[in-house]
């Protein structure tokens, strides 16, 4: 792999496109695979949103979840999270906040 700074890990090409195509095969539980949709633009270089739709998320989903990411950081040495929040824009809709960075922006409402 060539190397990239890890402040800004969605700057690589590759790197996001290793993880989008992670989180697209992903099966939830009670959806199987779920089209990934951005949410408010395309990713930044530190972090990106998708829009899941209405999506009731298991503990098996969650874990799961967490096992791409874990993969992910230790074959690209990074530290990316996740989280999932409510849209705002669209009632009932679920946000993947995925944050590559500690330089993301905080967003507190």
């Amino acid at each position: 792999m060539a190397p990239f700074d890890p402040m800004e890990p969605f700057a690589d090409p590759a790197l996001l496109a290793d993880l989008i195509g992670e989180l697209s095969k992903f099966e939830y539980k009670l959806y199987g695979a779920i089209p990934l949709r951005f949410h408010r633009g395309e990713a930044t270089k530190y972090e990106f949103d998708l829009n899941l739709g209405v999506v009731h998320f298991t503990e098996q989903d969650c874990k799961g979840l967490s096992e791409i990411f874990a993969r992910t950081n230790a074959k690209w040495g990074t530290e990316m999270t996740y989280c999932i929040y409510p849209s705002k824009e669209r009632a009932r809709d679920m946000i993947l906040n995925v944050r590559g960075s500690p330089m993301a922006p905080a967003e507190i409402d």
